[in-house]
């Protein structure tokens, strides 16, 4: 006869199309399936009486058997008598961590182990809509295909024989014997070896070693072994909290130090200990309210080149707290720099604590679709062998933005800023055009500007095409720039980012006096797959005073060079750009 057993202690619940069984066993749900024991169909409660086993669950589209919150979906689902055990055809398992095995024939035994044949896995979620971006598409960008994948639900893994990576639909990597945490959650264990060779240190070999501490913490320790010289510690500790994440790295180890060559203060010790230490963090305290900051300091200059970490020659170390609103900005930021660079004194790097810069913007003063924005700004530099200048000022900028029944594109922009300097031990400073003068100095700087651009756009190869020309007129008053010292307006190029600027140098020490015209255009091309954006343009200077431009810039004449950049764009993952200057 058949087996009764199966129902003892056990509720039935048939509701619709949806029969699901509770008690002492685990949920098992079915939607849209027909239940058949041999000839005999189960349709409702009063045939669940004597079950035979094992269930055989036939579905005509699928069928649905939930465990531990992981899913299993199939076409046809055999099971034991405990509901535990069983085959599915067409299998496909939704992980409660995430992630999805799907195979041709999967089976599931007592203890939850999931056995799949000819089957892949790809960790993203599953979505019921293939337009839902939070899913997986039919075709992930990549998975993991083998001849055998095991799922075991007590350790958290997904084991392979005979596997290979996927990308974009096209197999690559082998992987003969693979497994991994599932859900895109960590384990410890062993990560990818590096191996390689230098003529100073020999061939190196680095194994690090993952410690998972908790889902949201790990530490990797990796020892570096050399053929020439003493082996290298390395430790990187990570954490991410429910307001952030950091990150800390460290190098040590015991070698000789050879920057007695390179500084103006050497070393006298054959061996020392040496190390390097860097660190990264962001904290966002509220939606407007966020903290962030950066740490790189090494032992010596040489370090960091030698054993191959870095080929930087300046460390910057920075920390920041920023509150960012809806029409208003306000940070307060430390800067400092370990110089590398040989016969630079570390005595002339300038140490900025602090900075802080607050800007507010206000929209429809006039009633006019215009908008203000004011600033305010200070900045501390010290130097511990060099000159030190503090520098604080306010500024406002008026825009007003107007088309014209033609379609041109009108804005008028008014500027005004007030300075306040105090400088001391200039001398110590070489170049003298950096300098500014000893003590305390005031500056006031206003500015005019109209724009006009022309945009027309018609039809071109099949797609849309669109010319804009531009014209600038910039009315600025003579200023005592060189009374000023220069510490953030050093570096100064013409291109097709600041041609159309206000102020064309990259900081707040210079402004640039000059009245002048710049003109130039903007073309765009748009068809179906392909961008491109071009721009080119030149500045006429329309007054002969001196320019404090340096040479090379290509603003030292009244005419400037012309400057253009090109993008081509293929879609959305293939872009190429060129930027150009021509001398005029």
């Amino acid at each position: 006869g058949e087996a009764a057993a199966l129902l003892e202690h056990d509720e039935h619940v048939v509701d619709d199309a949806v029969l699901q069984r509770v008690g002492q066993f685990d949920p098992v749900a079915v939607r849209d399936v027909a239940l058949r024991i041999g000839d005999r169909d189960v349709a409702g409660r009063d045939d669940l009486a004597g079950l035979a086993v094992p269930l055989d669950l036939v579905g005509a589209q699928s069928l649905a058997l939930a465990e531990h919150a992981h899913v299993a979906y199939g076409d046809r689902i055999e099971l034991t008598d405990t509901l535990k055990d069983g085959v599915v055809d067409n299998m496909l398992v939704v992980l409660e961590q995430g992630g999805r095995l799907a195979a041709a024939k999967g089976t599931r035994s007592n203890d939850g182990t999931v056995t799949l044949d000819r089957a892949a896995y790809t960790p993203c979620a599953v979505s019921d809509s293939d337009a839902d971006a939070a899913g997986c598409p039919k075709e992930p960008t990549w998975k993991i295909t083998a001849v055998r994948v095991t799922y075991r639900p007590e350790k958290g893994r997904v084991y392979y024989d005979g596997a290979r990576l996927n990308l974009f639909g096209l197999p690559t990597l082998p992987l003969p014997r693979f497994s991994h945490p599932v859900g895109g959650s960590s384990d410890s264990g062993f990560l990818n070896p590096d191996i390689q060779y230098s003529r100073v240190n020999g061939l190196e070999f680095a194994l690090p070693y993952y410690m998972r501490l908790a889902p949201n913490r790990g530490l990797t320790l990796t020892p570096h072994i050399y053929t020439s010289v003493l082996p290298m510690a390395e430790a990187q500790y990570e954490e991410l909290g429910t307001r952030g994440a950091f990150r800390i790295r460290g190098f040590i180890t015991n070698s000789r130090r050879s920057d007695d060559l390179n500084t103006l203060d050497p070393t006298d010790t054959e061996r020392a200990f040496r190390g390097y230490i860097d660190g990264i963090a962001r904290y966002q305290f509220t939606p407007e309210w966020s903290a962030s900051g950066s740490l790189r300091l090494t032992g010596d200059r040489t370090f960091l080149r030698r054993y191959d970490i870095s080929r930087d020659d300046r460390l910057r170390n920075t920390a920041s707290l920023q509150r960012i609103g809806e029409n208003s900005y306000f940070a307060v930021t430390g800067w400092a720099v370990q110089t590398l660079r040989v016969n630079d004194r570390q005595g002339m790097q300038p140490v900025a604590l602090p900075e802080i810069d607050y800007r507010r913007r206000f929209a429809d003063l006039l009633g006019a679709g215009d908008r203000l924005e004011v600033q305010v700004n200070s900045l501390a530099l010290t130097r511990t062998d060099g000159q030190d200048t503090q520098r604080a000022f306010a500024s406002a900028r008026w825009d007003l933005r107007r088309l014209t029944r033609w379609g041109q594109e009108l804005q008028l922009t008014a500027f005004a800023r007030a300075d306040a300097y105090n400088t001391n031990d200039t001398l110590a400073t070489a170049v003298a055009s950096y300098r500014g003068t000893e003590g305390f100095q005031g500056r006031a700087i206003g500015a005019l500007a109209a724009e006009l651009r022309w945009p027309l756009i018609g039809d071109l190869f099949g797609g849309t095409q669109r010319l804009t020309p531009r014209l600038q007129l910039v009315a600025a008053p003579h200023l005592k720039n060189l009374s000023i010292p220069n510490e953030d307006s050093r570096a100064i190029d013409l291109d097709d980012s600041n041609l159309f600027a206000l102020n064309r140098f990259s900081g707040y020490d210079r402004f640039e006096d000059s009245s002048r015209a710049t003109y130039g255009a903007e073309w765009a091309l748009t068809v179906p797959g392909i961008a491109i954006n071009a721009v080119a343009g030149q500045s006429y200077r329309l007054d002969d005073r001196p320019a404090i431009f340096p040479d090379g810039t290509g603003l030292t004449d009244r005419f400037s060079d012309y400057v253009g950049r090109t993008e081509v764009r293929f879609r959305d993952f293939v872009s190429l750009v060129h930027r150009y200057r021509l001398d005029k």
